[in-house]
């Protein structure tokens, strides 16, 4: 006769500390390393007025943009791409945390884990949205120097690095 043994694992206790890890812990997606990257997407995010000094002036003469003499600010205007992208797709990663939730409960899965895939969901549509914004327009002075319209992609660098980190 054979041997049945049942054992019963109750996983409560896991799936409480794992909701209880999920409920400290958030991801962050965006630019956090400080430095020039930073600088830039918060002006890209917010817009800039930029005082014209004399130095500037001339720099920007000598590459063929001549400014008037009654130009004191150069504008950048607001092109939202952080927050604009992350409106616009966080349905998708709400869907993606239902999605995922029960592989964290059964353990099959990290809180930390969880909020990796979250960050790097938001993180590809932040991108994909930063790729096809194209209003407001680039000047033509820019469009010319950069080759393309596209006012938030050059080298590809600021879209590229942006970063998610679980907290």
């Amino acid at each position: 006769m054979a041997r049945i043994r049942i054992r019963d694992r109750d996983q409560l206790p896991e799936a409480l500390k794992a909701m209880r890890k999920i409920n400290r812990l958030k991801a962050k997606v965006g630019y956090m390393s400080g430095g020039e990257l930073e600088m830039i997407a918060g002006v890209h995010e917010h817009g800039a007025r930029i005082k014209v000094t004399d130095k500037m002036r001339g720099y920007l003469a000598s590459q063929g943009m001549f400014l008037k003499k009654t130009t004191t600010h150069i504008v950048i205007p607001e092109r939202s791409f952080l927050r604009t992208g992350s409106d616009l797709h966080m349905g998708d990663v709400n869907d993606l945390a239902s999605d995922l939730i029960s592989s964290v409960l059964n353990g099959d899965r990290s809180p930390e884990e969880f909020f990796e895939l979250l960050g790097q969901e938001l993180r590809g549509k932040i991108q994909e949205h930063a790729i096809d914004l194209n209003n407001p327009v680039n000047h033509p002075f820019t469009s010319d120097r950069k080759g393309s319209s596209n006012p938030l992609v050059d080298t590809g660098n600021l879209i590229g690095s942006m970063e998610v980190k679980v907290e």
